[in-house]
């Protein structure tokens, strides 16, 4: 009996140690079909290509672990380490790092809030993607860059992840949060700093991010890059916009906001070498039993200390089809409008897609 009674106790403690630590394997693999028409002068051609989601896709292909344990009185510790993967080549993606996605370690409450440590999500991401339909994904997203007479264009700026970042996330006020963000550089590249407010309450989203670097070498701030995205759920629709004001953009940051910006120079009727650009979305997400609709139009304006001036727009549509919870079907069009758009590989884009989840 006494033997009994001490492997109860053992299985009862067993048991209580495992619901205060949980370790869950992931995965996901995003694949598309992309049929894009060049503009007259980038030469007119039609070119059909496979991509990973990571290309105008759901969500890029990815697996991870994420762990986490409740150390009692409300605090809990945490980790997530996601790797990055082409699904059309099965190569490494993000540069062919091994967590190249996201991997940091966490500690937070709900009433403390969080402190993250590691290579993670810049703030502006999670604003930009509450402007537009989907969330940065489908043809629909403002932040996919394009060809611009072989040389590659930012719309919205794009660079959704920092290495080495400190981050703080307040704790959820009636709907209202803060974030700060903070990489040091160490020496090799500028440092970052970035900061968030939103207030998220349903049906309303609206939030303002903020990111900037120090140069490692001195000197003024550069790729100052203010984002603001809103959006209002009426039930039947989804009305989504936003953003974008960035001001002495570089392309030697090697951190931050526009760490993904590798060329300045802008070709249209004339050549000159961007310092800043401005972006702007405006959408319509509708649910239609399983499938979603989404509907936007964004622009973005490119100007050179000298004045010169051009700018891209984009008309996009697509929709996505839930066969469950985890698997989509989607498709989507986009059409350029504006000064460039004779003068880039994506005038006109076709996409067929899968997306599923495990």
């Amino acid at each position: 009996m006494k033997k009994m009674a001490i492997g109860a106790a053992l299985l009862t403690l067993a048991g209580a140690s495992s619901a205060q630590s949980s370790v869950n394997l992931f995965g996901l693999i995003d694949l598309n079909l992309n049929n894009a028409k060049a503009g007259s002068v980038a030469g007119g051609q039609s070119l059909t290509t496979m991509n990973d989601g990571t290309v105008n896709g759901l969500n890029g292909s990815r697996w991870g672990i994420r762990a986490s344990e409740d150390l009692g009185g409300g605090l809990k510790a945490g980790a997530l380490l996601e790797s990055g993967f082409l699904a059309d080549t099965g190569t490494a993606a993000q540069g062919g790092r091994a967590f190249g996605r996201q991997i940091f370690l966490s500690l937070g409450s709900d009433a403390a809030g969080e402190v993250r440590l590691g290579r993670q999500y810049i703030l502006s991401d999670s604003v930009v993607g509450q402007g537009n339909p989907f969330g940065n994904a489908l043809v629909n997203n403002p932040t996919t860059s394009v060809t611009n007479m072989g040389r590659s264009l930012p719309v919205f700026l794009n660079a959704p992840r920092a290495d080495n970042t400190v981050q703080y996330q307040t704790p959820n006020l009636s709907g209202f949060t803060g974030a700060f963000q903070w990489a040091p550089g160490e020496g090799v590249s500028d440092k970052f700093y970035g900061a968030r407010v939103a207030y998220a309450q349903a049906p309303l989203y609206v939030g303002l991010a903020y990111e900037w670097n120090k140069p490692r070498t001195g000197g003024p701030s550069t790729n100052k890059s203010l984002t603001l995205s809103a959006n209002y759920n009426f039930g039947s629709f989804k009305l989504l916009g936003g953003l974008q004001r960035n001001r002495n953009l570089t392309t030697t940051s090697g951190n931050g906001a526009a760490v993904g910006v590798s060329n300045l120079i802008v070709t249209g009727a004339t050549t000159f070498t961007m310092s800043q650009n401005d972006g702007v979305t405006v959408g319509v997400e509708v649910p239609l039993g399983q499938t979603t609709i989404g509907v936007n139009y964004t622009r973005a304006t490119y100007k050179s200390a000298a004045a010169d001036e051009a700018d891209l727009g984009k008309l996009a549509l697509a929709a996505r089809y839930g066969l469950s919870k985890n698997t989509f079907l989607y498709a989507g069009l986009s059409i350029a409008t504006g000064d460039l758009k004779e003068h880039i590989s994506q005038k006109r884009v076709v996409q067929l897609g899968m997306r599923t989840a495990f």
